[in-house]
């Protein structure tokens, strides 16, 4: 079986806290099951167009990321050159309202995958697609457990930038935190830091924080699994349905800034506790959300409708 995976593969093209693109998470966990997989990077110059690159291997399963410059009638074209490939497109990020090419992208797809859930996830529906959440997702040959040196550690971690509108102001949490003694380091706004140090950074936290800037259901940021396969104690902002993928054994979370604090105090002072809880949910991050159980899970829902995970929403 064959698959173009459009998307942005090369760490210079992505524009974010974390500095790793998902895209390759979902080729690489299409390789380990079985794909072979050809990567198109639509932010790079490129020598050849993706319907030219798509003749040239003739795919069974062609799978979209981002794509913000991918027209829609280049997907159209596409389909009609490839009536029997199977079309996939995958969204990571929220905003208040879903992004309307994203919208309009996903109706000309066969399935659309989302690291959220609920009503925000049916905005993407369509008469001819499927969508389905994945709530979380990471690759373990780049994020797993490793010894930092003093420079890293910290207490509490937070990366993510923050100048952005949104329902959640992270500047506010961040400066409460810091102005209540808690010995946080902050990447993300202008200090952004590149990979290796980004795994270094959450090997060096006793506490990673989750801190979205959008509350939607079922949905976290890359930060979930990539600290959780550091084996990195998470502490999550609550989410509608954070509850049905995880318990208060594995990960905690909070509602409020103060109840944020107040858990950073106890956690820190309970060492014992935060660091079975992190295992537990290391556990389940390279269970479920690693590149190969994740993608096997997501072949699993275009070969039958259904999830094998009783919390993804499938739509």
């Amino acid at each position: 079986m064959k698959s173009l995976n459009i998307g942005v593969f090369n760490p210079s093209n992505i524009y974010q806290a974390s500095p790793m693109p998902g895209d390759d998470v979902f080729a690489k966990g299409l390789e380990a099951n079985g794909y072979k997989v050809t990567r198109y990077d639509y932010r790079d110059k490129q020598d050849k167009t993706i319907l030219e690159v798509a003749k040239d291997i003739n795919p069974d399963l062609i799978w979209f990321g981002k794509c913000e410059t991918v027209s829609l009638d280049e997907i159209i074209e596409l389909r009609k050159e490839f009536p029997k490939a199977i079309f996939v497109k995958w969204a990571a990020d929220v905003r208040s309202e879903p992004v309307e090419l994203d919208i309009k992208q996903a109706g000309l797809m066969d399935f659309f995958f989302g690291t959220f859930g609920g009503d925000y996830l049916k905005r993407y529906k369509s008469p001819n697609n499927i969508v389905a959440s994945i709530v979380a997702f990471t690759d373990s040959d780049l994020f797993y457990p490793v010894e930092v040196e003093e420079k890293w550690k910290s207490d509490v971690l937070f990366t993510g930038r923050t100048n952005m509108i949104a329902e959640v102001n992270r500047t506010e949490y961040l400066s409460y935190l810091k102005s209540n003694n808690v010995n946080l380091k902050w990447y993300g706004q202008e200090n952004w830091i590149q990979f290796p140090d980004y795994r270094l950074a959450i090997n060096g936290a006793k506490i990673g924080l989750g801190l979205n800037h959008f509350i939607k259901p079922l949905y976290s940021s890359d930060r979930l699994g990539n600290y959780l396969a550091c084996g990195t104690f998470y502490l999550s902002q609550y989410f509608p349905g954070i509850e049905r993928v995880f318990n208060r054994y594995e990960l905690d979370w909070f509602s409020t800034k103060e109840e944020c604090l107040n858990k950073i105090w106890f956690y820190l002072k309970n060492e014992e506790l935060r660091e079975e809880m992190a295992q537990r949910a290391r556990k389940i991050a390279l269970e479920y959300f690693d590149y190969k159980p994740l993608v096997k899970n997501c072949l699993n829902i275009i070969e039958t409708g259904r999830s094998n995970n009783e919390w993804d929403d499938v739509f």
